[in-house]
């Protein structure tokens, strides 16, 4: 359940018109830049299949300037009902579970989603690869989707190329 809060919605589905990481990068920040001080943001930046949204929050908790929170609506929870941010070891661990239920050909196909994704190009480009996998853990959609947003949060943060092949550097030795 998204948290009840005095946050701003805007809804901003434009990432699959953008094919690199420095057109995704300043579509955000020429979006951010335009915030008022001192209020809250809620991005929603994708619809799964089921409806349930990606969004980001912003600020984020970290660093206050472009650091966001990305959350998957309804789908990891806290305690009280609200949505909680999945972490990389979130990811990870259901590439794991992917890694060691799917056969070798099957992984190999999945990875190259993944691929796709790292490479900035629409998560319908992945469906090829993905809609005849069996399911185990969580949905493909779902974990190509976030680690999409993880490859854009590292873009924000290392601005220097770094952070994307970082992020997936270490899906790679974590799986």
């Amino acid at each position: 359940m998204i948290r009840a809060d005095d946050s701003v919605e805007i809804n901003l589905y434009r990432i699959e018109e953008h094919s690199s990481p420095d057109a995704i990068r300043k579509l955000l920040l020429d979006t951010w830049i335009k915030e008022p001080k001192y209020i809250k943001y809620r991005y929603f930046v994708d619809v799964l299949e089921n409806s349930n949204r990606v969004y980001l929050e912003r600020p984020g908790r970290l660093n206050k300037g472009c650091d966001f929170v990305i959350f998957i609506e309804d789908d990891n929870l806290f305690k009280n009902g609200n949505d909680k941010p999945p972490s990389h070891k979130y990811v990870t661990e259901d590439l794991k579970l992917k890694k060691q239920s799917l056969t070798a050909d099957e992984w190999h196909d999945f990875f190259k989603a993944i691929d796709i994704i790292f490479q900035c190009s629409s998560y319908d480009d992945t469906l090829q690869y993905t809609q005849n996998l069996p399911i185990f853990g969580r949905s493909y959609e779902l974990i190509l989707k976030l680690i999409r947003w993880f490859f854009i949060e590292q873009d924000i943060t290392y601005w220097s190329g770094r952070g994307r092949k970082m992020f997936y550097e270490d899906v790679l030795k974590d799986v």
